[in-house]
């Protein structure tokens, strides 16, 4: 009988209840994303930087792509829109406190890229972002943004 009454209390010790994200917090992190799309395809480098905390890092492993820092995320943004055009695509966002009340966020995207100077192919990437965000109480930046490349396809 012992053994019964354990067990439920095993569970119940397991599972914690998390505080809910403030809608305020919500909705400034949901417009970074968003935003995000818009400004990397037809924004400027200081609406792109200031998407993101002034260590911010930004890592593409697949692509060995590896940045920390204003400066970096800057020259980066400048160099790939000088020779590809973009159409980023983004769906199924979650904006999510982990164990620690960290904020976080995680998102699928597909991004299509054409070289400015030879239309014939259309690279097609699909991956995920998984954001670490910070908040102040008037913006919601990224603090890391990991890109997860789940697939790369030319037509």
């Amino acid at each position: 009988m012992k053994q019964l009454c354990a067990i439920p209390f095993v569970f119940l010790t397991a599972c914690t209840i998390t505080k809910p994200i403030e809608q305020s917090t919500y909705q400034l992190c949901e417009q970074t994303l968003y935003q995000y799309t818009e400004i990397r395809d037809k924004g400027t480098t200081e609406q792109y930087v200031s998407l993101f905390t002034e260590n911010a890092t930004f890592n593409v492993e697949r692509l060995n792509i590896s940045l920390s820092g204003h400066q970096a995320l800057a020259s980066r943004f400048e160099s790939a829109r000088k020779t590809k055009k973009s159409i980023h695509l983004m769906t199924s966002s979650r904006i999510f406190l982990d164990e620690d009340s960290n904020l976080n966020a995680n998102s699928n995207f597909i991004l299509y890229l054409k070289n400015k100077n030879n239309d014939s192919d259309t690279t097609v990437i699909a991956g995920r972002y998984l954001d670490k965000l910070s908040v102040t109480e008037s913006a919601c930046k990224f603090s890391h943004r990991e890109v997860i490349v789940d697939r790369i396809d030319t037509l």
